[in-house]
């Protein structure tokens, strides 16, 4: 049956959490980016240092980079909870996809809206994926 306790959005109010959801969002979506990003660079400065002596100066920015990694996430972790909090439900943090959990014609389903999109104009059925959502008046 899912989450009693869980609060369903009317399309109004996803609609109306936009311009608070866009700024989250295109925070959470430029930190998983740029952490993916970050990440791949350590893993092949990693590579090519593997223990050889002529890399060790590479050690001190490895250990910082490190460090920044996991303050990044940290960072990326209270952007998610902050969502949490809402209600709301983060999909795709790379893409910016957010679902709103809903009742339409008195069954579960989540309206949908994606980082570039002007408004929420998506959804999908609860037992469905974001990938399987269709337009809301259509």
């Amino acid at each position: 049956m899912g989450n009693l306790n869980q609060k369903t959005f009317t399309i109004e109010q996803a609609r109306s959490m936009l311009p608070l959801l866009r700024l989250i969002v295109t925070d959470i979506a430029l930190s998983h980016r740029e952490l993916t990003e970050r990440k791949s660079t350590l893993r092949r400065m990693l590579r090519r240092h593997d223990g050889k002596a002529r890399f060790q100066v590479y050690d001190a920015e490895i250990t910082e980079i490190q460090a920044d990694l996991k303050n990044q996430s940290a960072h990326l972790e209270d952007y998610v909870s902050e969502l949490e909090g809402l209600g709301v439900v983060l999909r795709s943090a790379h893409d910016g996809i957010v679902d709103f959990p809903a009742l339409i014609d008195a069954m579960p389903a989540y309206y949908t809206w994606q980082m570039d999109q002007p408004d929420v104009v998506d959804f999908h059925w609860a037992a469905e994926s974001t990938a399987d959502r269709k337009p809301i008046f259509g």
